[in-house]
């Protein structure tokens, strides 16, 4: 065998597999390779009778594919890496321009460029709110991209847990009348305070929300739920809406994914909200725990360390 041995000390080292298992009565395995491009798994076992029993079997084929199924992973992984340096790179650039539009149509809107008319303070007005949701949008995905790359940098920060909520409701509260939904909010006594971003938190629940809106039809409800005990504080946010099928779950958190319904635009249709609010949660030490059903709404359970560990 050694001369049509990959490595030829491996004629050795199985003839001493072979001599253990006879004498000492072990069993043994191994894998080797021949010059040939083959590839042998070895076995030898003890028999009552004083003997041993050695087999192999070639493994040549599935060996390939392990290799092909390795390669593909990198490249995959590559791959990745590469779509994400490229987004993040690409919103770095969509920044300085955002932001010379938004200085412009902010000076043209104080009367620097003269007088407007108010058709024209409209347009500036639309500019400005388009604008905001596109930083807005620009940072999410920044958020996205480098903080899985290099780790989230938090503040900390007291937070008032149920203030928190109260202000992440009022925020969302807009875009909840534009289709005449209940956005309510029961605060438990023991919602209390927590330490960590106030920032990442809130726009953790605003994404939450924003969802649930987005995927809410007309008159619907959204419940805001703050509470907790000594070691977490617990923030639940539940809706009577579409709900999600069982095959789509697996995806929800997935980067830039999303599932697909009619009349969905914006941050939910992007597949942003619920990957940043794993990621910002968990990097307060968090866990982010979602439920639903098709027709039956969704339930997302925010549970935030009352302090960064």
């Amino acid at each position: 065998m050694a001369q049509k041995l990959v490595n030829p000390d491996s004629a050795t080292q199985i003839r001493e597999i072979i001599r253990q298992t006879t004498n000492e009565r072990q069993s043994q395995s191994g894998r080797v390779s021949m010059t040939d491009g083959r590839h042998f798994a070895f076995a030898a076992v003890p028999l009552p009778d004083g003997n041993a029993l050695f087999t192999m079997v070639d493994v040549t084929d599935s060996t390939r594919i392990e290799a092909a199924l390795r390669e593909r992973a990198a490249a995959l992984e590559a791959a990745d890496r590469v779509k994400t340096d490229f987004v993040a790179n690409m919103s770095y650039e969509l920044r300085t321009p955002l932001t010379s539009i938004g200085g412009f149509a902010e000076m043209l809107g104080a009367g620097y460029g003269g007088k407007l008319s108010p058709k024209a303070a409209d347009y500036v007005a639309a500019m400005l709110e388009a604008v905001g949701r596109l930083s807005k949008l620009i940072n999410d995905v920044l958020d996205l991209t480098t903080g899985d790359a290099s780790g989230v940098a938090l503040e900390r920060e007291r937070i008032d847990v149920a203030g928190l909520c109260r202000t992440a409701i009022e925020t969302a509260r807009p875009r909840a009348e534009e289709k005449a939904q209940k956005l309510e909010l029961e605060v438990a006594s023991t919602a209390g305070f927590l330490l960590g971003d106030v920032r990442r938190i809130r726009e953790s629940i605003e994404h939450v929300l924003g969802n649930a809106i987005a995927y809410t039809d007309r008159k619907g409800r959204i419940l805001v739920e703050a509470g907790g005990n000594e070691e977490a504080a617990v923030i639940r946010i539940s809706d009577n809406g579409s709900g999600i099928a069982a095959k789509d779950l697996p995806r929800v958190f997935n980067r830039f994914d999303r599932i697909v319904e009619e009349g969905v635009r914006g941050e939910a249709a992007l597949g942003l909200g619920l990957p940043l609010t794993r990621q910002f949660i968990e990097a307060h030490g968090g866990t982010v725990e979602l439920e639903s059903k098709k027709g039956k709404g969704t339930k997302v359970t925010l549970t935030i360390p009352r302090e960064i560990k």
